[in-house]
Formats: structure tokens, sequence, C-alpha cells
């Protein structure tokens, strides 16, 4: 798919390599561009301290890639390189801003010399605003983005989630982006400047906590491994499993653990307003998995089809049957780490997922890639439409119909319609959208007012139509014809069951693109398993990997799945738009959510895979440096939990400041803020004696940060060239001098919710404008518009459709 298209990848970091990775994998020729010690993370999880090509995270997330070694301050090499930029489609790069024009490299010029290059520039705070210019680690960068305070148990320390999951996050953006804007170029041969920001990047997958802090000030922490009893992690008879039910999916779990009556209560299927039912249902839940093995567990709720999970190690599923049966496991021999496991990419297109050849050695292809120069540039035709127009959104005219549902799915179209496609949201009438009510204030027309739903689908159109209903079914048929995409994130086999498939649908259109959003598989043994965000980053190993240091696994903070699973079909989609672009044939997309999250803890499976796993559930510390922890800084005036009608329900004063240490001349400087004469120990000088007394260390630096303000400490540390941050809230980050620099939170006025704020997308651009923001429908607001527009009914045909409750404007 991406055959013609050479991408010059510069970035230093996980983020702007795995979003490289991604496009390789789809054909994209990426160079890999390093200094001549090498890129810093082939120094991380190495099997062979000191040679460079022995790191286990450089070598899975520089897969796909050729290597090349130039010294950007050598004068010959300085040529070579910019000569070599001036042949890419796509730069990817993640240095702070301004940095690469300090070395000669102007990429504001390189955008003029050639109008169709594409500059993705990804940091931890983007390219503007007072911390543009702050350094992060994986654990630095995660306590930026508000996803940490809400992960952990109330009473203990915010809890690092496994890896290096900000910066995979914000990979899968670099991708998504790049993917889109790929398809704009394709269509109008105008490239363009991204700016993507790591934090932003997290905030806006915050889940519930995001939109509640934007519009009624209120904040949210941690609630350790269970939401609710429904919603969790339980030990096992041979360790742990994991449930996520919502309230359509609860009666399924009492039925399961033998507890049917439960489900006649109302109260129990809705634990979240009724607390205190929780105790005796996680009780009775508890003792039914108790006397079980996890695999018993998991075969028992199948037949049930209940939201029960594993919660497998990497040396477990590197042994999934499921998973080596559809071929996900790809075999790549490596000249220094030997034959390793890689996942294959996280989706599909016409059944093609994408290549796996292993990472360049260091410096392995200069000699034949700087002989590629000598040769005339090639360039691929592009047919702008419009070439003389004035700019306009990456998705222009394109047309979604959107049937998906709660989170993954929607989060992935709101990229849709801010980029400028129409997208059409449709719900049933019997059947909304699960989280239309979610943290609704009480009231008339609450499935209206939810902060949740309302943040992730504002600019897209509502049409409320039963797909069952024949005319409901003719009418989505003739919209079809005017379709470019057509998504859904149903359970396997709905969409066949209903009558629009992806055959059906491509008789109809040949040009459409059907996205399909499985838990797990569309096909074999995993089909009929129902996954939620939880249950997907259980079962994609990430929630095995990661928890307090000596416990049980701990889940993350949000439904972790759910908003990547959005992000890898987003871009997954362009490169299907981007092909029908080249070919004029739609195709069938199939994303595998569980899938996705095992591609961003992929070197955990490359390290088990070679007898070298990677520590887990090691809390904040990090088996590459020390001292990494985070530390309580002193109590802050207060913030507050608002419930949805109003009151107090809970106030927070807890500060914290995430600290990493990731050289012997950071310690230094760190030793020097501190200035505690105890950390002079001559064994302290290294990582290893470091490491070895981490205990006495930390207890140092706690008892220097917890008389301290968090911020302020963090602005002392990163001057010295510390990696530091204040662990930030939800609310704290609404009120951030830093997001509010950036104009993160726009006015948005919303019919039935009032004048509220949404987070301004993730994905910037320097000449491309994005859609203006609209709120998101009411129920059903625009059904006559659409129908009228895209099924050619008459009047006098939806009248009669409303009165059957065929179309409706209120939930049946």
């Amino acid at each position: 798919m991406l055959e013609h298209i050479r991408v010059i990848d510069l970035s230093t970091d996980v983020a702007g390599a795995y979003g490289a990775k991604l496009l390789a994998a789809f054909g994209a020729d990426v160079i890999k561009v390093e200094p001549p010690g090498g890129d810093p993370t082939r120094q991380l999880n190495s099997i062979e301290p000191g040679n460079p090509d022995a790191g286990i995270l450089f070598a899975y997330v520089n897969a796909n890639k050729r290597g090349v070694v130039l010294d950007a301050g050598d004068p010959a090499d300085h040529e070579q390189l910019c000569a070599l930029l001036r042949r890419a489609d796509v730069i990817i790069e993640s240095g702070a801003p301004g940095e690469w024009a300090t070395r000669g490299v102007d990429f504001a010029s390189l955008l003029e010399e050639r109008r169709s290059l594409l500059i993705c520039s990804v940091t931890p705070f983007g390219q503007n605003g007072p911390r543009a210019h702050w350094r992060t680690t994986a654990l630095t960068a995660f306590a930026a983005g508000g996803q940490m305070m809400l992960c952990g148990d109330p009473d203990k320390p915010p809890l690092k989630t496994a890896g290096h999951q900000a910066y995979y996050q914000a990979g899968l953006h670099v991708f998504a982006s790049c993917a889109t804007a790929l398809f704009a170029v394709q269509r109008t041969g105008q490239g363009d400047w991204l700016d993507i920001s790591i934090q932003e990047a997290q905030f806006a997958c915050l889940e519930g906590a995001g939109p509640a802090a934007m519009t009624r000030g209120s904040d949210s922490e941690r609630t350790g491994n269970q939401l609710r009893a429904t919603w969790g992690v339980y030990p096992c008879a041979d360790g742990f499993v994991g449930v996520a039910a919502m309230a359509r999916q609860t009666p399924t779990v009492y039925a399961c653990i033998g507890h049917p009556e439960l489900s006649e209560d109302p109260a129990n299927l809705n634990l979240l307003a009724y607390p205190e039912n929780n105790e005796l249902v996680a009780a009775l839940i508890g003792e039914w998995v108790s006397e079980r093995t996890a695999r018993q567990v998991y075969e028992d709720s199948g037949a049930f089809r209940a939201p029960f999970s594993l919660i497998p190690t990497p040396a477990n599923l590197l042994t999934w049957g499921p998973l080596r049966e559809r071929g996900f496991w790809r075999e790549v021999d490596h000249p220094v780490l030997g034959r390793h496991s890689m996942p294959a990419a996280p989706f599909a297109i016409d059944g093609d997922r994408g290549i796996s050849s292993r990472a360049p050695l260091l410096g392995e292809h200069t000699d034949e890639v700087l002989a590629e120069l000598i040769t005339p540039p090639t360039t691929h035709e592009v047919s702008p439409r419009n070439p003389s127009g004035p700019p306009a959104p990456l998705l222009d005219g394109i047309r979604v119909l959107d049937l998906t549902q709660v989170w993954a799915g929607p989060y992935c179209t709101r990229f849709f319609g801010d980029m400028g496609a129409d997208v059409i949201h449709i719900e049933g009438p019997r059947f909304p959208d699960a989280v239309r009510a979610v943290g609704a204030p009480p009231g008339d027309r609450g499935y209206d007012r939810s902060s949740y739903f309302n943040e992730y689908n504002r600019n897209k159109r509502g049409l409320v139509m039963d797909l069952r209903d024949p005319r409901g079914h003719a009418a989505f048929l003739r919209m079809v014809e005017h379709a470019d995409i057509v998504i859904e994130n149903w359970s396997t086999g709905v969409a066949d069951g209903l009558g629009i498939g992806y055959e059906t649908l491509r008789a109809i259109n040949p040009r459409i693109v059907m996205v399909q959003m499985p838990g797990f598989s569309e096909s074999g043994e995993e089909a009929s398993r129902v996954g939620f965000g939880p249950t997907i980053e259980q079962m994609g190993g990430l929630v095995a990997l990661q928890g307090y240091e000596g416990e049980q696994p701990h889940k993350s903070g949000i439904s972790y799945g759910d908003p990547v699973g959005g992000t890898a079909a987003a871009g997954a989609t362009a490169l299907a738009l981007l092909r029908r672009e080249r070919t004029g044939e739609g195709s069938r997309v199939i994303v595998y959510q569980r899938d996705n999250l095992l591609g961003m803890v992929g070197e955990y499976m490359l390290a088990e895979s070679i007898g070298h796993p990677i520590p887990s559930r090691i809390g904040n510390h990090d088996s590459n440096f020390a001292p990494h922890g985070v530390y309580r800084t002193s109590d802050d005036e207060g913030r507050v939990q608002i419930a949805p009608a109003g009151g107090v329900m809970q106030e927070y004063h807890d500060t914290w400041l995430a600290l990493a240490v990731d050289s012997d001349a950071a310690w230094s400087s760190l030793c020097g803020v501190i200035g505690d004469p105890r950390l002079g120990q001559a064994v302290y000088a290294t990582l290893e004696g470091r490491r070895a007394h981490a205990a006495a260390i930390d207890a140092i630096i706690s008892e220097w940060a917890a008389s301290r303000d968090a911020e302020s400490c963090a602005w002392e540390l990163q001057a010295a060239g510390v990696s530091a941050m204040p662990v930030m809230s939800a609310l704290m980050l609404v009120r951030d001098p830093h997001m509010n620099a950036r104009e993160v939170f726009q006015p948005i006025s919303h019919p039935a919710a009032g004048d509220v704020a949404s987070a301004r997308p993730v994905w910037r651009l320097a000449y491309r404008p994005l859609a203006a923001l609209q709120p998101a429908p009411t129920f059903g607001q625009h059904n006559r518009e659409v129908l009228r527009e895209l099924a050619g009914l008459s009047d006098a045909h939806i009248e009669e459709m409303a009165r059957d409750n065929a179309i409706a404007t209120a939930p049946i």
C-alpha cells in the first residue's frame, strides 16, 4: 500500500519509531537515521550492554526499516542528510522545537521546496508553550498526561503502566495522522507539518475524567483494581482473572456465576449508581472465581458470553493457540538477538497484515542508501482535485456511516469528523449508544447531556433508525451508495445478521471501505468473546506486566484498550482510503483490538521469546534507570470530585513528583539540586550502585520532596537537566498554564448540555484547517435531514417511520 512512499525517521524515542514501524509494515521505505553513537533506545533492555545491536526495545520498534548513520555536525554528512530529506515523502522527528534548525536543517524551507512533503513532529509537549523544551522519559511522559493519576490504589502512589505506554499512544497518532495526511496529499498534492503532543494524546483519552473536568470542574483519581464489582480484577485458583461488564452484559455475569436472581434487582445492573450493592456482588463473584483456574473461568464464561478474561503473561501469549493459528506471531532472525517473535500489525486490509523484518544493525544500510542519492529522485504522480483553491481539512468530502458505540469506535470516528469528514452516528431507537447517559446530570433528556458521550461524538450528525425494520434497512443501504466508509464495533456476525455485511455493501458500492473492530477475532474460537477496553488490556498482556512491586497485576486507570484501538482504526482506515485512491477499489478492514494492545508491549514479547524477559510488576521502578519513581509532595489547596447532580463526592489534596535519572550526568545534577550530603556516596555514582541502593536513595528524595511544591520541583530539576514532572490529574491539566497556552480547551455550545469545553484535536496542522468544532448530536437530531439527503426519503415516508418507531428522537 505504501511501496512508493519514503519515510525518513529522525526520531529518538519510541513514539516516532513505532509510528514509522507501522508505516513500514505496509510497504513504506522507512530509513532510520542515527548519529554515530546510535539511537538512545539501542541501549535500553540490552542483552549485551555496550553493544548497540543488542537492544531489545530498539529491535522491536525499528523493525521493517533500513538504517543509516550520519553525523549532522559533519559537513559532508550534513549535505547527504539534506539530500536524503529532499527525497522524503514523510519526515518523522522528535527533537525539541528548533533543535534541528540549530543543526542546519530547516523544515519550513523543505516544505516550501517540496509542496507534497509531510513532516510529523512528535514531542512531549508540542511545538510551543512553557514546557515545550522539557525532556521526558517513559515515566515522566506518562505522568504528564493525566492517566497516571488514575492508575493505582487510592492509598498508594500513582502507578506507571508497563513499558512505554505514553510513547506508544503517541506512536499510534504518528501512524494515523501520517496515513490520513498521505491520503490528502494523494488527492490534493498539498503536504503539511503535523504537531503531536504526547501530553495531549493522553489527555484526549481520559475516558470520563477529562470530560468531567472540562464541563463541571470535577477531578478524578485512583480507584484501585475494582471500579465496581463487575469491572475489575479477581484472584482465582491459579492466578488472576478480569471481568468488565456494562449494564447490558451484567446479567450474563450473574448467570455465569450461578446467581441469575441478582438481575431481578435493577440496582445490581447499575452498581455505579448503587455502590452499596458492590460488596455482596463482589463477594459472590470472588467466591465463584476462587474455586476455578483462570482457564476454567475463561471457558465457563464463554458459554454465557460473559465478559470474563484471562490475564496472560508473555509466555502464555506466545503459546496461545488462537494467536498461533492466525499466524499472528512473526518469526524474525537477528544477527545478535537470534530468532525471535514479533507481533503482526494490529489490523488487516483485505487480509494483509503487513510485513515483518528485523531492525537494522547500526549503520547497516548507510552505503546502500547513500548510493541511491546518485540516481535521479523518483517522483510519484498525484492528481490534485483543487490545487488552486483554499486548503481544506484532510478528510474533506469523505462520508462515514458510523455504527459504533461506547468508546473505541466513536473515538476513531471523532478523528474523521475533526478532519472534516461528514460522520453520521447511527443508533437504534431501542438500542441507543450505551454511554449516552453515562455521567449525565438528572433531569429531562439526560441521554443528551452526558459529558462522556458528547466529548467523543462531537463533529458528527446523529441518526436514530431501526436497521431491523425493513424501511430502516432499505434506507441504510441507499445511504451506502453515497458513503465512503462504514464502520462498526459490534460482536462478530451482527453486521451479517442484519444484512449489512461487507459483501452486501460492496455489491452496492464497490468503493466502500468497511471497518470492523472485533475485540479479538472475526473467526475461530475467540470470535464470540465479548470484549471492552479493560478486557482488551487484560487479554493483550498489559495488565500482567504492571503492578506495585510484589503485588498482583493491576488494571490501568482507564478502559485503555478502547482509545488505542480507535486510533489504530483511524490509521488503518486512512490506508484503505489511500489504496482506494490509487486502485478505485474499496476494502474490508479488520482492526483486532487485543492484537493492537499486544503490539504496544511488543518488546516484552520479543524479550520472552529469546529467553531474556524484561522485569515486570516492579511498581514505578525501571530496569534501565535509577532513581526512578514517584514521590509525594506537599498537599495542594484541594480538588473535588463533583457528582453529575452537583455536590462534592470526594476531595483530593495529594500531589506527586515523577522523577527519572537516565544518566550519570543527570544523577550528578539531581544531587546538586537536592543538596543532601547523604547522596554523595561513591557507590551511588553508577547505575548499578544506585539500583542496589534504590530504597535508601528513594527515602532521601522522598524526605526532600515532602515539603515542596511538585511544580516548582519539576521546573528546578528540568533546568538542571533532570527529567521530572508533576503527576497531573485531569483537573490539573484543565487548569495547566501550558495546556492553556496551547489553547487545548475550546468552547463549544451544546443544545442540551449548554456552553462547555472540548479538547482540541490531537493532530495539529500548520497549513490545513481542522473542521470547526460542532457539538455532539442530540438523540436523532438529524433524522429528517439525513434521510432526505442520503436516502432520498420524502417527508411523508419519514413521518410514517417516526409513527412506527422505525426512527426516533427519544430512546424507546
